[in-house]
């Protein structure tokens, strides 16, 4: 049992699961308006992708709705789980080398690239990969879809709305 649990963090947790899931959430932040993606930013991406929980309610929420709507359903009473959001900004720093490692694959695997002066992350390219499982798939859009939503919104709103400082 515990060499399976151990070997399923191993499977999401790794640096090439999440440079797929950073470079997914650059393509969805950068799908809005063409816009750069704040480095700060990126280490939210992993705490919430890595969480089953938080993942079903982003796939439950349309991509219209936003990040507010999405945040503000852990406080309904059919998730009632408002601890989650609170807990972003510690799994984000608990995984803060998980990200540095999955942002240093995905840029030396030519997903994304880095504007050092200024800190923003561009997508190389826009193109969705088919040839992944399903499942990495569907976690993928989440990511993209997060992106979206993060897009919308100065760096500010995002701390606010997720309870993390950057």
């Amino acid at each position: 049992m515990v060499g399976n649990l151990n070997r399923e963090i191993q499977n999401i947790q790794n640096p090439a699961f999440g440079a797929f899931a950073i470079w997914n959430f650059v393509r969805g932040y950068y799908s809005f308006n063409s816009s750069l993606t704040p480095f700060p930013v990126l280490f939210i991406v992993m705490p919430i992708i890595c969480r089953e929980d938080m993942v079903e309610v982003l796939n439950s929420t349309n991509k219209p709705s936003g990040l507010r709507f999405f945040a503000n359903k852990f406080m309904s009473t059919k998730v009632l789980k408002n601890d989650v959001i609170s807990q972003i900004h510690v799994s984000s720093s608990n995984m803060k080398d998980l990200t540095l490692n999955s942002i240093q694959i995905a840029i030396y695997t030519s997903l994304i690239t880095m504007d050092y002066e200024n800190a923003l992350v561009l997508p190389i390219t826009t193109t969705e990969h088919r040839n992944e499982p399903k499942s990495i798939i569907k976690l993928g859009k989440s990511a993209e879809k997060l992106g979206f939503w993060c897009s919308q919104l100065t760096l500010h709103e995002i701390s606010q709305i997720l309870k993390v400082r950057f």
